[in-house]
């Protein structure tokens, strides 16, 4: 029986202002209430889902009260969740592309030769045919060549300059979902190729951040002395990416 229960959600509707003005109507948006073996509330919000999440004996009067009580964080936390909604990267036509920090505008250009040029304010994709799926192919294309071409040797320099660069047995060039880079104990080190989309003073933070890593395999005084050597500002570009990296990112 309480297998079944932990299965039961009970769903209301908050109404909220959603963007809009005040003499627009509220919009209704679902709240889903699931219970289960816990002892405080919580609120959850993501892609425009509202969840409570409470103990068992809490009552529908506590909840709604909990949820009346966090009636503005709900609304702010939706807008910001709209807010980056709008400006996740999506290769088309028309579109908008964050590039080192200019927002440009994503213009297809029909052609023979395929290739990517940067003019003013537009990033042009040209190709033969050109479709959406074929231009995030080319993009996808455009951004690890220049990661070959930039993170690769940079890496190798540093390491270099570090008296490590013996170390490192392999630099690799990978889309993930979470990490901008990642370093192993067995000397690899692994570089997110979207990172090229950013400017180049957190491209070099970026190598900087795991170059150091063979020398420091944690996030200790020592490292960040050490980062803090090579990259002075390396505060400055974490706040930055934490802010913007939800802007180089495209299925």
């Amino acid at each position: 029986m309480q297998g079944n229960k932990a299965q039961m959600a009970r769903t209301k509707i908050v109404h909220l202002n959603i963007g809009a003005g005040s003499k627009q109507p509220r919009q209704p948006i679902h709240c889903e209430v699931l219970r289960s073996k816990r002892k405080t509330l919580a609120l959850y919000i993501k892609q425009q889902k509202v969840v409570v999440r409470c103990p068992w004996g809490a009552s529908n009067a506590e909840v709604d009260e909990f949820i009346e009580n966090n009636h503005a964080w709900i609304q702010e936390r939706l807008l910001e969740e709209l807010q980056l909604e709008r400006e996740t990267l999506k290769i088309e036509k028309g579109g908008k592309i964050f590039y080192r920090a200019r927002e440009l505008t994503i213009v297809f250009k029909e052609g023979r030769k395929q290739r990517i040029l940067i003019n003013g304010d537009k990033f042009i994709i040209q190709g033969y045919k050109l479709n959406a799926a074929k231009a995030r192919v080319q993009v996808e294309d455009y951004l690890i060549d220049k990661a070959s071409e930039y993170i690769i040797p940079r890496a190798r320099g540093l390491a270099k300059y570090l008296g490590v660069d013996r170390k490192i047995k392999e630099i690799k060039l990978r889309k993930t979902k979470s990490k901008w880079g990642h370093c192993t104990s067995q000397g690899i080190l692994q570089y997110n190729w979207l990172i090229m989309l950013a400017p180049y003073s957190i491209i070099d933070y970026m190598i900087t951040h795991e170059v150091c890593h063979m020398i420091h395999m944690d996030h200790s005084r020592q490292y960040w002395n050490l980062v803090g050597s090579i990259c002075p500002d390396y505060v400055h570009y974490i706040d930055w990416l934490k802010a913007h990296e939800h802007r180089f990112w495209f299925d």
